[in-house]
């Protein structure tokens, strides 16, 4: 029957009695080897073409930092009876620890705070850490110590770093808040 020797000639084996071309099956072996290692170059060089260009758009390499006060730039809103927003205007190549703030105030109990979901970062400082990027704002739930009260003041604490290698000590600032 013939379909055994067509078998057979699909997966390039030896029909009995043929002689086996050893040159021949060499020089496919040779060439599968070759698009293989082909194959395995251009994959270690997209990937390191792609770590190139990740690592090109960290911190520039010229680069200084900016001081603490000019990179987490901090303002505030009061946008209710009892609720204040506190924001942090974070420049590129620079973030805040979500872990680092803290506040507290001798005029309000603050009731609540709220931050929005944070990236997790591995941090040569800290390891895996919650930061922000850009833009941060917590808003706080807050309630005079005292009635009739509509001035008071709001102690923060925060924390951040430089992608440039610089990390911040702890920043303290207070803050007067009206209208609450």
């Amino acid at each position: 029957m013939r379909i055994p020797h067509l078998i057979n000639r699909v997966y390039a084996l030896p029909v009995a009695g043929e002689n086996i071309n050893y040159n021949r099956l060499d020089y496919m072996n040779k060439k599968k080897s070759d698009y293989f290692w082909a194959l395995i170059t251009l994959i270690l060089l997209f990937l390191g073409c792609t770590a190139f260009t990740v690592s090109a758009q960290e911190t520039p390499y010229d680069a200084e930092p900016l001081e603490a006060e000019e990179a987490f730039q901090l303002d505030h809103i009061v946008t209710g009876p009892s609720v204040a927003v506190i924001r942090w205007q974070i420049p590129q190549f620079y973030y805040l620890y979500k872990d680092k703030f803290v506040f507290s105030s001798k005029d309000f109990i603050i009731e609540d705070i709220q931050f929005p979901a944070a990236q997790i970062k591995d941090d040569p400082f800290f390891g895996a850490s919650e930061v922000y990027h850009d833009v941060v704002e917590a808003t706080l739930r807050l309630t005079p110590i005292t009635k009739n009260q509509e001035k008071g003041i709001l102690n923060i604490t925060y924390q951040g770093c430089w992608e440039g290698g610089i990390c911040y000590p702890q920043l303290k600032t207070s803050l007067t808040l009206s209208g609450l």
